[in-house]
């Protein structure tokens, strides 16, 4: 059986960089493990899926990568990224805008319904 990940981002924030590169380097790691990986953005952390955002972002510092850079990296090993269109809407995020990485818009129901799946398991960052 697959195993499969589904990780809420909300807490890490265009305010916080150094909250910001965790989700997904745990996302990157479990995709690189062979698992089916959803992050679900909701809160400030959906600014983080505009783009230009990760890229001036350095969680590290500023001598260390870019947040793009953690980013990028979860969705080559096949990571999937979802947008919450409430939080969207509550921070004047247009669909339109989203970075091409985005897969499209998931919200609570989504989520919940991984967390009630039982071939799911969930990290919350």
């Amino acid at each position: 059986m697959n195993e499969r990940l589904a990780i809420l981002v909300w807490a890490a924030d265009p305010d916080s960089p150094q909250l910001c590169a965790t989700p997904f380097h745990f996302a990157a790691a479990a995709a690189a493990m062979d698992a089916e990986v959803e992050m679900y953005f909701t809160a400030r952390s959906v600014q983080l899926l505009l783009p230009g955002v990760a890229e001036t972002l350095h969680p590290g510092g500023h001598e260390a990568p870019p947040l793009s850079h953690f980013l990028l990296e979860a969705v080559r090993y096949g990571t999937r990224l979802y947008a919450c269109p409430s939080a969207m809407q509550a921070h004047g995020v247009k669909p339109e805008n989203l970075r091409a990485e985005v897969c499209g818009q998931a919200g609570a129901a989504a989520f919940i319904g991984r967390t009630l799946d039982p071939a799911w398991r969930t990290l919350t960052f």
